[in-house]
């Protein structure tokens, strides 16, 4: 695959190379549409050629190009103009001003409007900016892009990459915090998109505009329009092809002499006797045979760069009567771990046919298949198999039997999982997923439309896991008086050896009705209504089994094994969702903005008694800008001042939470045993959905025809009726119900900087997003002293504060008395946080988890042909708590990290780095002594700054691009996640796993990615 990206590399830049071809002189002059001015600044650049210029301050030009060129005349703030050149030598030109970005057109809940009429906390970013980034993965494109919109990628592994979303902070601690997405106006998935074929995404952030959808939206909306029709006919194809390795891997140490000194050393501190013997570190450190002593580096054998190949093809025709837009995306990625491999299939359909003047159908059509091959077993967690091997041993014996290793000394820290365990089977996951719509846009009379939509969501799953027999593995080194090498008789393959097939599917069937009348009185006043009705079904069933014996390793049905030791399980739910909602939009002269939504909803998901729910907003804007006291300044495109208030729903509650389930189990009867039923919760009828409100203050601006906007909101979110549950003694024996008991908050504010202008041939644009929330318990139920109690973040960090290191046992004797822990000298020192002369769980501090803020800047230029992109993106003021393997020194043998080479000892006395102990693997961090206890020692400063991309393309003259019969031809080459500036000394600070308390150091790394691909359109 290296050879096929160096080629492709190749290939490219040979592609961009032309040479010109015969020249003549056109001149001409450039003048207004609205005056028949002449316009001084407007660039004209040659279409198939490098030659551009721009009119002097009387509006003329002179420039010399192909006789059969054609010529771009563009200026910021007017329509841009192609034209052919056929020969002439003088060509004048009338611009016409371009219509304003006021005017654009926005995709709202069940609708649309221009921007300038919004009065709510509305985003959009379009295809042009998201493709900037040739992901392989759709959610990925949304990070940093929109205000207010929180994208966590959970994972590098492909396949596993899916963005986890938030709308303006956590939204609940009992329910899901996930908004609703929907693709083209239909509940999807963006991950089931191929990047290529999205043409916008809106989010809808306040309760102005979500609370059109009640129930589902109060962690805010995302809008997906896929790509129609373009104007003609059109072929796209595009080939990406992109290299990927490990953004940042654990600096740990492998020379092995050095990690036997450390290991004996950490033991004598923690109280042990040393395990290895000087002979046998000798052994090591004067080695002349690495392959009988190496100094392996297991990061550098398992974690290697990995290629992915993205094919797209596009066509797309439009007429009078009907437009089709059909595409077909393949994705071939491999991880940068063994046997780890990704495919995607996707095929899309967007058709319409005008029936009539007025009516119109359409149908949308988007399936996907993934293809899924992994380790057997395989978790975020089988990673931590890679460090938890010394250096002391390679994977396989050094005979060169291919016989697979554990440890090179049984008295060793055991390895519970070699890696290497991971080759004997497979995990095959499928995922087949299907979303329809046909729909009819009927126009009954002037003003008033009729919009009826019928959609399915259907998902087909399936997961084979493949064991085949359980390894044997040795000891590197033989034992004194052995032959040949020793069975290591604790280390098994990753997992009972035998079969284990799960199968799903799900379906939701969605049906909306929605009737919009818009009408003009008295010139002045204009009035749009929207009412409309709609119900959903959700139905899932998952069955799964499993067989442990088989008459012969390679076979993996189910129906191969014998009955001994079979399981077998399974489980459905359904819900139903009906709805009748209506908006009211208003405004005067377009100065004086009002909108009012109502949704009444209807779940089958709590009791009938709260089983409906009315979700009420409304919203008023001023645009200042319109009034006649502002016209004097021209400069001034637009000032609007907007407000909201309104009620959204959460119904993301679980299934039947109200209702009293039943467990099967096996009661004793005699000497045998008999299956029976029994009752394991209490249950409150009471339940009904958490609600949310949310009051919203912003302002827009725009000034100079769209060379600067800026737009600012102020927000306050507070969900009431979280979920929780509600303790019962334990005497019961039940577990205690869910009920609606705590009440979570959310404040904030969010600002896009938005500069664009054209300077000659120079054309450039600047985009800045900046955002920060505060996230407050008010109550709940069950709190926990310093983590999740009133007044605190939800999931606070509750640390000891370290102030330094004991330099002596004098300095350990006066300071306060620490009574949870005898601390000695090399051992960190906690704060006496209350003066009160003793150290123990009264003196721990809460610290917030989440960032002060996060940021985002965009820089993107074109000059000539050429286009570059540069994405900043990072987050400031964001704390992570990391312990366990790959930041505890030995914990089951891991190496440490490098920088406990610096640890604390009587000839080096740190600060900073305390004394080495053995990890015990605990949940509390893995230190032995007062290094165990949770400390901002463990509390690490997660903020960063990420050149998150960088694009640079060239679009080849149309000349060349003719010769194959294309209409343009554009190469271009991408970085993604190239630097990271952050003090972070884990792995990734993006990829950060934190908990509740904390997370571990060590996992699945974020990649880097370089890419090439070429861009050809017919």
């Amino acid at each position: 695959m290296k050879i096929k990206f160096t080629t492709c590399c190749l290939f490219l830049l040979l592609l961009a190379h032309f040479v010109s071809a015969q020249t003549i002189k056109v001149s001409g002059t450039v003048t207004a549409g609205r005056d028949q001015s002449p316009l001084p600044g407007v660039t004209i650049v040659a279409q198939t050629g490098t030659q551009g210029t721009v009119t002097d301050a009387n509006g003329n030009y002179v420039i010399n190009v192909g006789s059969n060129d054609a010529l771009l005349f563009k200026m910021i703030g007017s329509t841009s103009q192609i034209i052919p050149v056929k020969g002439k030598t003088t060509i004048n030109v009338v611009l016409t001003e371009e219509e304003s970005s006021l005017n654009e057109v926005i995709v709202v809940g069940y609708g649309s409007q221009k921007r300038a009429d919004l009065t709510g906390a509305v985003s959009t970013v379009s295809s042009n900016t998201l493709l900037q980034r040739p992901v392989t993965n759709a959610s990925n494109l949304l990070e940093g892009r929109l205000p207010g919109l929180q994208v966590t990628q959970p994972s590098g592994q492909p396949g596993k990459d899916d963005g986890i979303f938030q709308v303006r902070g956590l939204g609940s601690f009992g329910a899901s915090s996930a908004p609703l997405i929907l693709v083209d106006g239909v509940v999807g998935s963006i991950t089931n998109l191929a990047p290529n074929d999205i043409e916008n995404v809106t989010v809808l952030k306040d309760a102005a505009s979500a609370s059109i959808y009640g129930s589902r939206a109060a962690n805010g909306v995302i809008l997906i329009t896929t790509k129609r029709a373009s104007k003609g006919r059109s072929i796209e194809y595009k080939l990406d092809v992109g290299s990927q390795a490990a953004t940042k891997l654990p600096d740990l140490i492998y020379n092995s002499a050095e990690y036997m000194q450390m290991y004996n050393s950490a033991l004598t501190r923690s109280g042990m006797s040393p395990i290895y013997s000087q002979e046998q570190i000798d052994a090591y450190a004067n080695a002349t045979d690495k392959n009988l002593y190496p100094n392996f580096n297991w990061m550098d054998y398992y974690f290697n760069p990995a290629t992915s190949v993205n094919h797209y093809l596009g066509l797309s025709n439009s007429t009078e009567k009907s437009t089709y837009k059909f595409s077909m995306n393949y994705l071939n990625q491999d991880g940068i771990l063994p046997n780890i491999n990704y495919k995607r299939y996707n095929a899309q359909l967007n058709f319409t046919n005008q029936v009539s003047k007025a009516i119109k159908v359409g149908t949308i059509i988007g399936t996907v298949f993934k293809d899924n091959h992994e380790p057997p077993g395989w978790t975020e967690s089988s990673v931590l198999s890679v460090i938890q091997n010394g250096p002391l041993y390679r994977p396989f014996l050094p005979d060169g039997s291919g016989r697979k290793v554990s440890m090179a000394y049984p008295f060793e820290p055991h390895n519970a999982t070699s890696p290497v365990a991971f080759s004997n089977g497979a995990r095959f996951t499928k995922n087949y997923g299907f979303n329809g719509q046909v729909y009819a846009d009927v126009n009954l009379f002037k003003g008033l439309q009729w919009t009826t939509r019928a959609a399915v969501q259907y998902s087909d799953n399936t997961q084979k896991d493949w064991v085949y027999k359980t390894l044997d593995h040795y000891y590197y080194q033989k034992l004194p008086g052995q032959s040949d090498y020793s069975i290591d008789p604790a280390v098994t393959a990753p997992g009972a050896t035998g079969v284990t097939d799960n199968y799903n599917k799900s379906i939701l069937p969605t049906l909306n009705s929605v009737l919009t009348y818009e009408t003009q009185i008295a010139r002045d006043h204009n009035l749009k209504v929207l009412a409309g009705y709609e119900q959903q079904s959700f139905r899932y069933q998952g069955i799964s089994g499993r067989k442990v014996v088989f008459p012969d390793p390679t076979l993996v049905e189910l129906d191969a094994g014998g009955s001994d030791g079979q399981t077998v399980g399974g489980t459905a739910y359904e819900w139903g969702l009906r709805s009748y909602f209506a908006r009211l939009n208003y405004d005067y002269k377009g100065k004086y903005l009002l909108q009012a939504n109502a949704r009444y909803d209807g779940t089958s998901r709590v009791s009938d008694k709260n089983r409906w729910g009315l979700f009420p907003s409304v919203s008023a804007g001023w645009r200042i800008s319109e009034e006649n006291f502002m016209k004097k300044l021209t400069w001034m495109d637009n000032l609007k001042f907007r407000g909201s208030w309104g009620v959204l729903g959460n119904q993301e509650i679980g299934n039947y939470p109200y209702q009293d389930i039943l467990s099967f189990v096996q009661y004793p009867f005699g000497t045998a045993e008999a299956p029976g039923v029994v009752l394991t919760r209490l249950t409150d009828k009471n339940l009904k959905w958490e609600s949310t409100k949310v009051i919203d203050f912003g302002a827009d601006i725009d000034i100079f025809k769209g060379l600067f906007g800026v737009t600012v909101d102020w927000f306050k979110k507070n969900t009431t009726g979280v979920l929780a549950t509600q303790p019962v003694p334990a005497s019961l024996g039940l577990t205690g119900p869910v009920t609606n008991n705590g009440e979570l908050q959310n404040t904030g504010w969010e600002m896009e900087l938005r500069h664009n202008n054209t300077i000659g041939e120079f054309t450039y644009g600047v985009n800045m997003l900046l955002s920060t929330y505060k996230n407050k318990l008010i109550s709940i139920v069950t709190p926990t002293k310093g983590i999740n109690e009133a007044g605190l973040p939800y999931n606070s960090f509750y640390l000891y504060e370290m102030i330094g290191i004991f330099q002596s046992q004098e300095e350990v004797d006066k300071s306060p008395k620490q009574i949870l822990f005898a601390p000695k000298p090399g051992d960190i020192k906690i704060k006496d946080q209350n003066g009160d002369g003793v150290v123990d769980a009264k003196d721990r501090v809460s610290y917030s988890p989440y960032p002060k803020f996060s940021y985002s800047l965009n820089l993107n230029a074109a000059w000539k042909a050429f286009t570059f992109s540069i994405f900043f993106q990072g987050v400031q003021g964001l704390q992570s708590r990391i312990y366990g393997w790959g930041w505890d020194p030995f914990v089951q043998g891991d190496p440490p990290q490098a920088r406990f080479r610096d640890a604390w000892t009587p000839t080096n006395p740190s600060n900073t780095i305390p004394a080495v102990y053995i990890g015990a693997g605990s949940a509390i961090g893995g230190y032995g002594g007062v290094n165990a206890y949770e400390s901002t020692y463990q509390l690490q400063n997660a903020s960063y700054l990420r050149i998150k991309n960088i694009n640079i393309s060239y679009t080849l003259p149309k000349r060349v691009a003719e010769k194959i019969w294309s209409q343009g031809i554009r190469v271009y080459f991408s970085g993604d996640n190239l630097f990271t500036f952050t003090k972070y000394p884990a792995m990734d600070p993006e990829r950060r796993m934190d908990g509740p308390g904390g997370g571990r150091a060590f996992y699945y790394p974020q990649v880097r990615i370089l890419n090439a691909g070429v861009d050809f359109k017919f």
